[in-house]
């Protein structure tokens, strides 16, 4: 077969598998498209467009640093070519690509988990769709944080809020570069509004942006993309203005992940999960990716660790992690005494963040009686616990 990069010739065989794969749409300005921020392979029988995979360039923010990121998506196999190997053939021939352009991790939506596991990618986060009855919100008041609606001049500030969110996180996309292109006039038109939450010397602390969508009353409903601040009093002041709805919306849809703060300053009772995606993440390239982390300062130490992935095999072998004061490289070991095996998924779990190694040892992730190492571990990948704010 033969595996290539798509063009625009292939638009109509790349959608109509989409359609056939996803129920997505065959048209329309998202359908089909191709730049800078996407690479989409197709493997192909003939003419026969037999199987197809998106490497879309992201960087994600682990550490307090960005992580250069291949986001892999629409990856789908004819019904006649399934069961014969060509999705995994396709996501080796995308990962190896993705580090030849300089990618350390690669993440994705799963849609199917077993063959993505066995393909190194392990679940780290999940992106939550909930909803709770704006009762829940009645008693929020802000103390100082005042309300106004945001214009594209506002457009710095909202980015401004999420990158320091992102920042203070683990694995958030950073939502610039290529991917994310629209300037600020097009930010402010994505949404019905965007609430500013403003601190008593004007500055922008916290925004929420929301659309209203149709009907009141029972059928009302007000869906919430981002509800973000830098201060507890600025999450109170953006829930006040979602509570507001309360005469002609009876529930809020919102989306949320991680630990978001959110969750600490709703006062009434009813949240519920609508819609749960989980998020994958593998290790690319790891001697890459330990340089490019970020790591905590007060740190410094060293171990071995023993890792076999036959998917990503530059990865494999015998490696020195070393960690000093908010630095850390990977260096080849010398064969000594045992050493801590990580498989690739346990790689893609300690790299994310905020998972002990016991619970990696429970699920065979991580092998090798060394408890001084496992002290080591946790205390190098300690951190927020993994979140995700965008679908792709």
């Amino acid at each position: 077969m033969d595996l290539r990069l798509l063009t625009e010739d292939d638009a109509a065989a790349s959608t109509l598998m989409s359609h056939h794969a996803f129920g997505l749409p065959t048209s329309g300005p998202a359908a089909f498209t191709i730049g800078p921020e996407v690479q989409r392979w197709g493997l192909f029988d003939g003419k026969v467009l037999a199987a197809k995979a998106n490497d879309r360039s992201y960087d994600s923010m682990i550490g307090g640093r960005r992580i250069s990121t291949a986001g892999v998506a629409g990856v789908a196999v004819a019904p006649e070519y399934r069961g014969t190997g060509l999705a995994r053939r396709l996501m080796t021939h995308l990962l190896a690509g993705a580090r030849a352009r300089g990618v350390v991790i690669s993440t994705l939506f799963r849609t199917a988990p077993a063959l993505y596991r066995s393909l190194g990618y392990e679940q780290v986060a999940e992106l939550i769709d909930g909803s709770l009855p704006v009762s829940a919100l009645r008693s929020i008041r802000p103390s100082v944080t005042g309300l106004r609606r945001a214009v594209a001049a506002d457009g710095p500030a909202i980015r401004r809020v999420y990158a320091a969110v992102a920042r203070s996180g683990s694995c958030l996309l950073t939502r610039d570069g290529p991917a994310f292109d629209a300037d600020d006039e097009r930010l402010i038109g994505s949404f019905d509004g965007i609430s500013l939450a403003v601190d008593p010397s004007g500055d922008v602390v916290g925004y929420v942006s929301w659309n209203r969508g149709s009907g009141y009353g029972d059928a009302g409903a007000l869906s919430v993309v981002d509800l973000l601040a830098l201060t507890a009093d600025g999450y109170r002041a953006l829930l006040a203005a979602v509570g507001s709805f309360e005469a002609v919306t009876p529930t809020i849809k919102i989306r949320t992940s991680g630990d978001d703060p959110v969750h600490w300053l709703i006062p009434g009772a009813g949240w519920s999960v609508r819609e749960v995606s989980q998020y994958m993440l593998r290790v690319v390239d790891l001697a890459a990716a330990i340089q490019a982390r970020g790591w905590p300062a007060g740190l410094a130490g060293e171990m071995v660790l023993e890792v076999d992935d036959p998917t990503c095999p530059w990865n494999s072998g015998r490696h020195r992690l070393v960690v000093d004061h908010g630095t850390g490289r990977l260096e080849r070991a010398p064969h000594g005494p045992a050493a801590t095996t990580v498989t690739p998924g346990g790689l893609a779990l300690l790299f994310a963040g905020g998972i002990p190694v016991a619970a990696l040892r429970r699920a065979g992730l991580v092998e090798g009686e060394r408890p001084e190492s496992d002290q080591f571990l946790d205390a190098a990948f300690a951190g927020p616990r993994p979140a995700i704010l965008d679908y792709f």
